[in-house]
């Protein structure tokens, strides 16, 4: 056998040796670094969980994964998902997390109902102004306020009413009152309505101050998915007004120019000449006029 065939042979044989090899140690190493990196226990779905559906326990499982692939607020324990509903979608194999759930019916204990870093305090609100009652707990609100302030007008101190959005994304833990007519009943007068919300400490004196000084709260009812915080400044008598002729002002103003002649038009049919002096002579039984100049 010729010897160059002979070399490129062997130069064959060990090349497919090495390649054999190299996988070897990577197939070796991969399965070390496997086996020794830590994986922990989180619940994941095992179905398609749409918004708003209240999870059991078949519809999730438990699921080893690496510990650097755990998602924030991931659960590992079934008692903080069963029975709590869904507020979006949750795909399978979808890690179960605390942010796409709402609070569970089945807790019956405020303080459990009560997130981390809140305290629940609870305030009295007319019907009207808490959407008519149509609100549950669990709801998501925002607490609008209005309040009197002292203004300087023209160096003189005025008292005048100022609303302002307080808090946003605010849960309803509680809500009690307008319980619904019996059958056969007429319908009670609407009461107030004892309302239970979760705020924090800081928000829970200024809303304390705001309300002892003869405050007016009104609670706005939020979509289940909307949780965005939006900026919003307070509203006074100018504010509102600026905010009409900015937006109806060109409308407003020629509605005005519109009747202007229509006024006018009237206003000129009204004006009469005064009538001239003039002094009645009789003469018997006669009766006659001479106009003064």
């Amino acid at each position: 056998m010729d010897k160059k065939k002979l070399s490129l042979i062997l130069a064959l044989v060990l090349a497919g040796m090495g390649v054999v090899m190299i996988r070897n140690y990577i197939s070796q190493t991969e399965k070390k670094f496997v086996k020794e990196e830590k994986k922990a226990y989180v619940l994941v779905a095992t179905a398609n969980i749409v918004a708003g559906t209240t999870i059991d326990s078949s519809m999730i499982k438990f699921d080893a994964v690496p510990e650097r692939y755990v998602q924030p607020k991931a659960l590992n324990s079934e008692s903080l998902v069963v029975g709590k509903r869904a507020i979006a979608d949750i795909f399978p194999g979808e890690q179960i997390m605390s942010t796409k759930l709402t609070i569970s019916v089945r807790d019956t204990s405020l303080a459990m109902r009560t997130p981390q870093g809140k305290r629940a305090i609870t305030v009295t609100i007319p019907l009207l102004s808490a959407v008519g009652g149509k609100i549950r707990p669990g709801d998501y609100v925002d607490v609008v306020g209005t309040f009197s302030y002292n203004a300087q007008v023209e160096g003189k101190q005025v008292v005048e009413p100022v609303s302002v959005t307080l808090f946003q994304n605010v849960l309803l833990l509680g809500l009690e009152g307008n319980a619904p007519p019996e059958r056969g009943k007429p319908a009670p007068a609407p009461t107030d309505l004892i309302v239970t919300l979760a705020l924090s400490p800081k928000e829970i004196a200024l809303l304390t101050y705001a309300l002892d000084g003869q405050g007016r709260i009104r609670l706005v009812l939020r979509p289940p998915l909307e949780t965005a915080v939006e900026p919003v400044p307070p509203v006074e008598v100018n504010t509102l007004w600026q905010y009409v002729f900015s937006n109806l002002g060109q409308e407003f103003m020629k509605t005005k120019e519109d009747r202007s002649p229509m006024v006018k038009q009237q206003q000129e049919k009204k004006v009469e000449p005064a009538p001239a002096p003039a002094m009645e002579i009789y003469r018997g039984t006669q009766k006659s006029s001479m106009i003064l100049k």
